[in-house]
């Protein structure tokens, strides 16, 4: 992971909190969070979100409503969000790599811990946040016998020609990535901060292409993915296309083709300096 010009101490001016003495409880529990134009469910989502998690990374993907605003005002008034400002929309995948990103960076700078849990969920409602709970709990009973756990959705809500893609979709990655997955477009996912860099050296991200590749890439890294545990929708939204089934496809084949040739992304260290100098960190000294 590279080390940009302007370090989070230098961000923060000397607020942040190093990692914690070996008597702190462990793991913290962290979320990831890409949204574009959420202003309607936003502050629900946050309401019923932060009270569970100790730091939010929420990525605002050049969102043309409120989002920023009420983000800002969550950010003053818990002291719980890194807020990522995107200069330009570059979509849901993009998006969760800042995310990625800011969490290996943390790690290395040691304001978190390896073993901090760090989870991925939409903020469009499609992901209710106490499911983040039953994960985070679901992992740590199976700590020593998987290192990931994705929720595997309740399809009830959706249409049937978004359950057959599904299908294919995960069927492709179980394939491609060598470990049998059951849904895995879900991207409701647990997983340590320790394995970022690891993931980070092969994803790409394109659009919706983020869960298909990160299944590829966790499966060929050797990874135990749980993909046990069962979640309800609360609803489903339109999205993605039959369109975006193939750029999802080919960036999950360009993923694989990467890992299979060694030829690891070479921007990192570039989009890492861009996401710093969008980032606004928390301003009170409880989160890092």
């Amino acid at each position: 992971m590279c080390r940009p010009k302007r370090r989070l101490s230098e961000c923060r001016r000397g607020n942040g909190r190093e990692m914690a003495s070996p008597g702190e409880v462990r793991p913290r529990r962290l979320v990831i969070l890409p949204i574009f134009n959420e202003e309607a469910m936003l502050e629900k989502v946050l309401t019923d979100l932060l009270p569970r998690v100790d730091l939010a990374i929420a990525v605002n993907d050049a969102s043309t409503d409120r989002t920023r605003e009420i983000l800002e005002e969550w950010r003053r008034r818990t002291g719980k969000l890194i807020i990522v400002n995107c200069r330009r929309n570059a979509g849901a995948s993009t998006a969760l790599r800042k995310g990625y990103l800011l969490v290996a960076y943390l790690l290395e700078q040691g304001k978190i811990s390896p073993d901090d849990l760090v989870v991925e969920m939409d903020a469009d409602g499609q992901h209710d946040p106490r499911y983040l709970t039953i994960l985070c709990d679901h992992y740590q009973t199976r700590a020593n016998e998987v290192d990931v756990v994705l929720g595997r959705r309740d399809f009830r809500v959706y249409p049937k020609y978004k359950i057959f893609g599904n299908w294919l979709l995960t069927s492709a990655a179980s394939v491609l990535g060598g470990m049998r997955y059951r849904d895995v477009e879900s991207n409701f996912r647990v997983m340590p901060a320790k394995h970022f860099a690891d993931l980070l050296r092969w994803y790409g991200g394109y659009r919706y292409s983020g869960a298909f590749e990160v299944g590829i890439i966790l499966g060929r890294l050797g990874f135990r993915t749980d993909n046990s545990v069962l979640i309800d929708v609360p609803l489903y939204r339109h999205g993605a296309g039959w369109l975006d089934g193939f750029h999802v496809l080919w960036m999950g084949l360009r993923a694989w083709g990467r890992m299979i040739f060694r030829r690891p992304v070479s921007d990192n260290e570039k989009l890492l300096e861009e996401t710093i100098a969008e980032t606004s960190f928390p301003e009170e000294n409880n989160v890092l």
